[in-house]
């Protein structure tokens, strides 16, 4: 009996020591100043689905430029200036002007991450509005020009890995990067309000042979709440950092739309994707990397149907200066 005890305790210590051997798969740089600048496209295209009376969707897009982020990190403080570059993507006078507000935030709390955000997109133009009526005021490209659209959405998303070992921030790869294979389940509980509306209706009613009271809206918006369950990975192999999150959920949904001074109300489902990408090279001084980042959001009142997919596609490349000169640095700086 004593040597079976002395077995099983044996074991529970190797256990144990082994467990506190375990090197971690990622490193933190929290005593390293971190400066880096980013490029990125943002997007927000936009599918409207009915019976229109000859055709059965417009699609609204956006005429985006890029825009430039200049930021540093050090220990739990972050500071990031994003600004848009001149001129647009594509002709103003074919495809209109798109202005842009982008406002974010990270945290993390024990082990769930969390994101707020806030995005407008304000301008927007139908492709092949002809379609809608050969009198419409079309661009040279087909484009019937709404400056006044505006889309909004203010998210809250936090993020819970079964598997321990998996962070976001390493996984961004600002302030830290992974040197081995991580990969597990992991959940996203997500709140939103986002909304569409146009002082002059969402899109040219007027011209239309329909009677729904939705096609002369000029104002659609939700609030929904859900969880999108998916599987993540990262792995870094020396020095190339890449990694996948993919998911699909749902959300319980509180949404209405306003069209002459008469608001209506109802309760629904809608289906949540949630789909992460990025590569890049990541050492101990430097990295660069690409991430994309697509968000779906839906709102259905009986057959019209509203569809929007956010994305983002950024290359962000950043320099750790060394912890021990940000020391001397400092140290200096208490002696003058």
């Amino acid at each position: 009996m004593k040597v079976l005890f002395f077995f099983f305790l044996n074991i529970l210590l190797l256990g144990t020591l082994k467990a506190q051997d375990k090197a971690l798969p990622y490193v933190m740089y929290p005593n390293n100043l971190v400066g880096y600048t980013s490029l990125t496209i943002n997007g927000a295209p936009i599918k409207l689905s009915d019976d229109f009376g000859g055709f059965n969707q417009l699609k609204l897009k956006p005429n985006l430029n890029l825009i430039q982020g200049i930021g540093i990190a050090y220990k739990w403080l972050t500071l990031n200036i994003s600004y848009k570059l001149p001129g647009h993507i594509k002709d103003v006078e074919d495809y209109g002007k798109t202005s842009y507000f982008n406002l974010g935030a990270q945290f993390s709390y024990k082990r769930w991450d969390f994101g707020v955000s806030f995005q407008e997109f304000k301008g927007f133009g139908i492709k092949d509005a002809l379609m809608i009526s050969n009198q419409l005021p079309v661009t040279e490209e087909g484009y019937y020009l709404n400056s006044s659209l505006r889309s909004r959405a203010f998210g809250v998303n936090a993020y819970y890995f079964n598997n321990p070992d998996m962070r976001m921030k390493p996984a961004v790869g600002i302030i830290g990067r992974y040197t081995d294979l991580v990969h597990g389940a992991y959940l996203r509980l997500t709140t939103n309000i986002h909304s569409l509306s146009s002082s002059n209706g969402i899109i040219p009613h007027q011209y239309l042979n329909t009677a729904a009271s939705i096609h002369r809206a000029n104002t659609i918006s939700a609030f929904d709440f859900g969880a999108v369950p998916g599987y993540g990975f990262v792995n870094n192999i020396d020095g190339w950092q890449f990694g996948a999150f993919a998911g699909v959920g749902a959300v319980i949904q509180a949404k209405r739309y306003k069209f002459d001074n008469t608001s209506r109300g109802f309760l629904g489902l809608a289906p949540r994707v949630d789909l992460k990408l990025q590569f890049g090279y990541n050492v101990d001084q430097w990295f660069m990397m690409l991430t994309s980042t697509f968000d779906q959001k839906n709102i259905k009142y009986s057959s019209y149907k509203y569809n929007q997919t956010y994305y983002n596609f950024s290359v962000t490349y950043g320099y750790r200066f060394s912890g021990n000169k940000m020391k001397k640095l400092f140290d200096k700086q208490k002696e003058n």
